[in-house]
Order: structure tokens, then sequence, then C-alpha cells
């Protein structure tokens, strides 16, 4: 099995802002592994707040690559077995990896990756649109580009949070679901929670900074007191799984990331041991291209919600694999992960 290490940068459409940071670039790798003359792809970009850069990621597939590559490829799970200590606690490879791996074995059986795993894509919940930061004029540009999905996926954290929901309610009704990214104090979130439920925000990630468990146990409370019933999500304050346990109690939802995960193969036993805390689920990342949202697009029918409009928000084109269609997602009818990688 040859690895192969493609390092691409994705321009994006917009500048894509955060409470956190700003992106005009995403800095991405794709791992492709080949086999028999078929050939599987994963994706990982570079993530400052995990501590993992495009040169760390790289750097360490390169090290690994010729024991990878000694590999035959024959299940998955064995596969997960063997790269498990050659890539240790970095699971950002890993994942890369895991995914290219589980792709490649979707076409080794001449099956869609969902349906060798007894999944189905029948019912899978609608995407959402992201819409980053940015002044009220560009905010209401961004909208007007994409009207009309099933809702939208808005990026908060800034002095300006309320007008962005009162104007953005203004030209439509579907739900919102606000990312912060850790941008708000304890006090900031409870002064906003009537005006998030009265404009029909449906769900509310990361709104303190990850460590503040005292202010999430403070919001919590306060949530009960108001008798407001929006669900909140972990992402930051959840690196690995063994962090999982931690978020009971002051969450209740998870974002699951393929690159905190491990990959595909991992994710799966995420997502069951999450369940079986009681919490829900969204899978959620800012930009991914074609090869990224194919993967995760197979398990989109675990979770409650999902963002998988990375691709609308990229200038340039890795590949064509599952996409959305104002938030319906679109299987091709092709095996693995249904991704078909074309660089341009």
């Amino acid at each position: 099995m040859k690895l192969r290490i493609i390092r691409v940068d994705l321009p994006l459409r917009h500048v894509f802002t955060t409470s956190s940071k700003s992106n005009s670039v995403v800095r991405t790798i794709v791992v492709e592994l080949e086999q028999d003359g078929l050939r599987g792809h994963g994706e990982v970009h570079e993530d400052t707040f995990y501590g993992e850069t495009i040169e760390s990621i790289s750097d360490l597939l390169e090290e690994c690559a010729e024991r990878v590559s000694r590999y035959a490829l024959a299940d998955t799970v064995a596969f997960g077995r063997f790269i498990e200590p050659i890539f240790g606690t970095n699971l950002f490879a890993r994942s890369a990896v895991d995914c290219a791996a589980c792709d490649l074995w979707g076409k080794m059986k001449n099956r869609p990756l969902y349906k060798i795993w007894g999944l189905s894509i029948d019912n899978v919940p609608c995407s959402s649109y992201s819409i980053g930061l940015d002044s009220l004029e560009r905010i209401a540009e961004r909208f007007d580009e994409m009207p009309d999905w099933s809702s939208y996926r808005i990026k908060l954290g800034d002095s300006s949070d309320m007008q962005i929901l009162e104007m953005l309610r203004s030209k439509t009704q579907v739900p919102f679901r606000v990312d912060v990214n850790g941008g708000w104090s304890v006090e900031t979130a409870i002064s906003y929670l009537e005006r998030l439920r009265d404009w029909g925000v449906e769900s509310i990630e990361q709104p303190l900074e990850p460590n503040d468990w005292a202010g999430m146990s403070k919001l919590r409370k306060a949530m009960v007191g108001k008798k407001i019933n929006i669900p909140i999500f972990a992402d930051e304050s959840w690196k690995t799984e063994k962090d999982i346990e931690k978020c009971v109690g002051f969450f209740d939802g998870l974002n699951i990331k393929l690159a905190k995960c491990g990959g595909l193969t991992l994710a799966r036993q995420v997502i069951d041991k999450a369940r079986k805390l009681g919490f829900k689920l969204t899978s959620a990342n800012s930009v991914e291209s074609a090869v990224g949202v194919s993967a995760i697009a197979q398990l989109a029918s675990l979770f409650d919600y999902i963002a998988v409009d990375g691709p609308l928000q990229i200038e340039k084109k890795v590949g064509v694999g599952v996409w959305t269609d104002k938030g319906k997602l679109i299987y091709p009818d092709e095996n693995g992960t249904g991704v078909k990688v074309a660089f341009r």
C-alpha cells in the first residue's frame, strides 16, 4: 500500500472569522493510499488550538510513510490497531490516514462505506450553512449569496452579536445554530438567553472558554431558572475521547470532528460512547474540501445536526464527492467515501 502526502492550500471565497481567529487560506493535507490500482483519500487541516500545524502533521506522516506503505490493507479495524502505536497521540495525522484507508477499503469492497457499516442515508439531517463574523453589511451579503437553506450556523463572539441575529432573523425564519468558539463571558451569555430563544436559536456551541467549568455551571443554572431549553454543545472543551466524561452535566451535546477522534474508525467508538452518556451530537467543521466532507458524511445518520458546507466556502476545487443542495446531502454513486480527487 503506497502512501502519498499532498499539501493543499484552500483559498476561501471570503475571509472566515471566528471569535478567536480569521482565515483567508486553510492549509490542508490530503493523504492518498494506493493498493491494487485503487486509491483512497483522507484530509486534515492544521489547527493551532490543538497545536497541530501543517509542518508537524506532514513531518509525522513522512516519518511513518514507509511503515504504513509496507502494510497490505484488508480490514480497517485491523489497520487501526496497526497504526495506533505508529501515530501515538497524534490524532490529526492518524485521522487523515484512517479516512484514506476507509475510502480505499470501500473501493476494494466495491461498496459505499456507509453501506458496509450498515448505515442509511435515507434520513440524514440537513446541513446548515456557516456564516463567519464580519460587519453587518458583509454578513447580510454572505446570507444573500446562500439564501433558502434549511438552517444557518452563525459565528458569534463580539459586541455586535445581537445585531447580527436580529438582522438575519429579518431575512429568514429558519433555525439558527450559533457557534461562539468560547467568545462570551458567563455574564454575557446569561444576558443573551431570552433573545437567543426568541430569535429561534436551536443550539449554542462552545459559549464560554474551554476550561470555564464554573461559568458553565452558572450558565446552566440560569437556563433552568429562565426555563430556556436550548442545547449547548462542547467543541473546544473536549480535545480527546478522555475529555468526554468531563462534559457530562455541563453540556448537552458534543461536536464530533474526525481529526479529534483520529479518523472514521475511531469516530464510531466516540459516537457510541457519547450516546451512552446521553449527549446529542453535531459534526461541524468550518472549512473542509470534498475529501473531508465526504468522509464525515458517511456517518451523517448518527448525528442530530451537521454542517458540511465547506466546499462552498472554498475557491479551489479539490475534487467531487458528497455535496449539499441548500442543505440536503447528495451522495454520489461512488464506492468508499464517494470522493473523486482532482486537484486544480
